[in-house]
């Protein structure tokens, strides 16, 4: 068990911003209470690029989950899946591989009560509310198993999630956790938001994120993880072209290159295990 590990993010607490709904606001969404307004505003006084950043974000979302339906993933588990607005990976698994199986995660219950009233009971998709700190309680729960054959390849979901655990043994543990409990073959899509090239910048939103407890845990940095730090997380793994790369920079495809954030930067990619 990683160290500094606690009960503390379990439950709903009104008072404190949650990340999935400043997301929500940040990308014109309508499913977030007055305090994560606040907190993104404050955000965005730090960083105004934060806006640019979270839509290239998605954009980025939509081209990995294809990815891996090109790669013949049609079971898929969503760990900290956010608000199911469009873009979200339920709504691409929609148009895109219709009847794929799909396991939402989230540990808030405004989160995991939108994602159920989308996702819906029963069928091919499910939402379940699960801490990801503790991947075996996870990848054991009766929704999880009844929903996927963990003897057959998943695609694991990790999208804009570990940025929120300040603890590096936690961050290490979750995914180290969760691809032992899947079989080979299964694919890990990863992004992360990174304090390079501007750690003045991300420092005072870590800073920010931890004051307001958008981010709670021990905080054993005062920072983001590094692109290596990021990097690192994957070390097991077969990452498909182009690699881990900025979100922007991952098979952008015929559109127009997007601009470089100059302060806020993210990496993301897929690896498979071998």
């Amino acid at each position: 068990m990683p160290s500094h590990w606690s009960d503390e993010h379990a439950g709903f607490h009104p008072e404190i911003p949650n990340e999935a709904r400043i997301l929500d606001y940040l990308t014109g969404g309508k499913d977030h209470f007055a305090v994560d307004r606040e907190a993104a505003e404050q955000a965005l006084r730090i960083a105004p690029e934060l806006r640019v950043a979270a839509m290239q974000s998605r954009r980025f979302l939509r081209r990995a989950v294809e990815a891996l339906v090109a790669e013949g993933m049609r079971q898929f588990i969503d760990v900290g899946c956010g608000l199911p607005t469009p873009g979200s990976v339920h709504h691409i698994l929609q148009e895109t591989a219709p009847g794929s199986r799909l396991v939402c995660v989230d540990n808030d219950p405004v989160v995991a009560a939108h994602a159920a009233s989308v996702v819906g009971i029963g069928g091919p998709s499910r939402i379940v509310m699960a801490d990801m700190r503790d991947p075996d309680a996870l990848m054991d729960d009766p929704v999880v198993t009844s929903v996927i054959d963990l003897d057959e390849p998943v695609g694991l979901v990790l999208h804009s999630v570990l940025a929120v655990i300040p603890e590096d043994d936690v961050a290490d543990h979750i995914v180290q956790g969760l691809l032992a409990r899947v079989a080979p073959g299964s694919h890990l899509l990863l992004a992360h938001a990174i304090s390079d090239p501007d750690p003045e910048t991300t420092a005072r939103l870590a800073a920010l994120y931890q004051e307001n407890k958008t981010v709670r845990g021990a905080r054993t940095r005062s920072n983001l993880r590094t692109a290596a730090e990021v990097e690192d997380l994957m070390r097991d793994l077969d990452l498909l072209p182009p690699g881990m790369v900025l979100l922007q920079q991952w098979r952008p495809g015929t559109a127009e290159p997007e601009p470089a954030p100059r302060s806020i930067h993210a990496i993301g990619g897929i690896g498979r295990k071998p």
